[in-house]
């Protein structure tokens, strides 16, 4: 599978090498393979958002519509603006260099895209879908 342009990966053992590229500026980071897997897994396992959950900061605190929730005769649920975006995070520790790498999923309008913040500060973002096809075959399952 092609990998998104600025991103490249390969396992040395049981570790995950990455180059992530802006155009500009690059940097290698290290980590567990099992670990990184992990995290993928925790972007998919929760819903982006509820529509009927207390609004959050990015939404309008004005509900769209009311209705009465058949399964719950008399209780009326109240429908908040789906976000223009959403997200997921997740993070794991890197052993080099060492500290955190925060992995964002956010979905939007027509795109899914993983964002990567290093321990230095720098954030790359690539398309969700072809970084999870890149490393499909060189994570652990």
């Amino acid at each position: 599978m092609k990998a998104p342009l600025g991103f490249s990966a390969r396992l040395a053992d049981d570790n995950l090498g990455l180059t992530l590229s802006d155009g500009i500026n690059e940097e290698k980071i290290w980590a567990s393979a099992l670990e990184f897997a992990e995290a993928l897994a925790r972007l998919e396992e929760h819903p982006l958002h509820d529509e009927y959950d207390f609004p959050l900061e990015f939404q309008s605190p004005e509900p769209e519509a009311t209705a009465l929730d058949a399964a719950l005769p008399g209780v009326a649920r109240v429908a908040y603006p789906a976000a223009e975006e959403s997200y997921t995070a997740a993070q794991l520790e890197l052993f080099d260099p060492p500290g955190l790498l925060l992995l964002r999923k956010i979905v939007g309008e027509g795109e899914n895209l993983l964002e990567l913040t290093t321990p230095q500060g720098s954030v790359f973002v690539f398309d969700y879908e072809q970084v999870r096809n890149r490393l499909r075959p060189l994570l652990p399952r």
